[in-house]
């Protein structure tokens, strides 16, 4: 399973929580108050998080992104580096309200692009309470809410909603932290073993990850079976391997049968033939496999049946016939086989 960054993982698992919360509260959207009650759970969910000092910011640490804090009113009239972040009746002077605006792909836009964004029942309660002054202290209806407004905000989370999902979101992110570094620590001692035989080609998929990807091109004929074999020690970690043009064949083949969470797999121009084809049949995750230019046949094709996840197949200069395809693709049907440019 691949895991993801803190960050990552609590952004895009917030918007999920959110729909799903239990939303019902002691109050009305009427009775509620303007500030605590409305406009701060919209602003600790979708904001504090870049924009809180420790005792505020879910995460538990201080982050301030451009000097702007937007947990509390005065904060927020202060501003940061730029202009005010709200200005009573002014939603164009409003850079909060300005910068939520602006196109998701722009730099400036807030929140940023990945992340949960401010949906338009917030949006519509935001706009609403910076035209109406930016009232505290006030119940919705004494604030003068129109129905439209009282309608949105019935939709949103209470604040102790928001404070909950935030709280076990970020648990659970950092016990998925814990489990990436364990991960990576255990693998640490067997990627330097690889790396003593051949440096430079094995590596993290990305830094907020433990899966492995090796390659063996700049080796190509020089990367035999024996070199294969090579890598079981990194093969539970092991996702992308590219074996492209190297002397594989089917007696190092025995080898990839180890490698269960392969999801791409490149053995274009090696000497895998129709047998060497077993060593791939335990390879359940496998999504990607590249066999351009080598020996397989009708037969070999048959022993991929079983590939379910197989999303691409590459079959140019092989020995597999049309009707071999066609008969394949009635077990793994969303596999897109390509068998190359056909000349008449």
């Amino acid at each position: 399973m691949s895991h993801r960054g803190l960050s990552q993982f609590v952004f895009a698992a917030l918007a999920v929580c959110f729909v799903s919360s239990d939303r019902a509260t002691a109050k009305s959207a009427a009775e509620r108050e303007v500030y605590k009650d409305v406009v701060v759970p919209i602003l600790r969910a979708k904001c504090y998080q870049c924009h809180a000092d420790v005792s505020e910011n879910p995460s538990g640490k201080k982050k301030i992104k451009g000097k702007l804090e937007l947990t509390s009113l005065a904060l927020m009239k202060k501003g940061g580096d730029e202009a005010p972040a709200v200005v009573a009746g002014d939603l164009e002077e409003s850079t909060l309200l300005m910068r939520i605006m602006l196109p998701h792909d722009d730099e400036e836009h807030m929140p940023p692009e990945g992340k949960p964004q401010i949906e338009d029942n917030e949006l519509k309660v935001l706009e609403w309470w910076i035209k109406a002054e930016l009232p505290v202290d006030k119940s919705m209806k004494d604030a003068g809410a129109p129905d439209d407004v009282l309608a949105a905000v019935e939709s949103l989370p209470t604040d102790e909603a928001v404070k909950k999902a935030l709280a076990q979101l970020y648990a659970e992110a950092g016990e998925s932290a814990a489990r990436l570094a364990a991960a990576r620590d255990a693998l640490e001692a067997p990627i330097a073993e690889v790396s003593g035989h051949f440096p430079n080609s094995i590596g993290f998929v990305s830094q907020q990850d433990s899966d492995l990807t090796f390659t063996a091109v700049s080796m190509r004929q020089d990367f035999n079976d024996e070199h294969l074999a090579k890598l079981i020690p990194v093969s539970s970690g092991l996702v992308d391997v590219n074996l492209s043009a190297t002397s594989i064949t089917d007696v190092g083949a025995v080898s990839l049968a180890k490698m269960t969470r392969l999801r791409k797999l490149w053995l274009n121009g090696t000497g895998i033939t129709d047998s060497g084809l077993e060593a791939l049949q335990p390879l359940k995750e496998l999504e990607y496999l590249n066999l351009y230019g080598t020996e397989i046949t009708d037969a070999g094709l048959k022993k991929l049946a079983g590939l379910k996840n197989l999303k691409k197949l590459y079959l140019w200069q092989t020995k597999v016939s049309p009707a071999a395809v066609e008969e394949f693709k009635k077990s793994v049907s969303d596999c897109d086989v390509n068998m190359g440019i056909k000349v008449e």
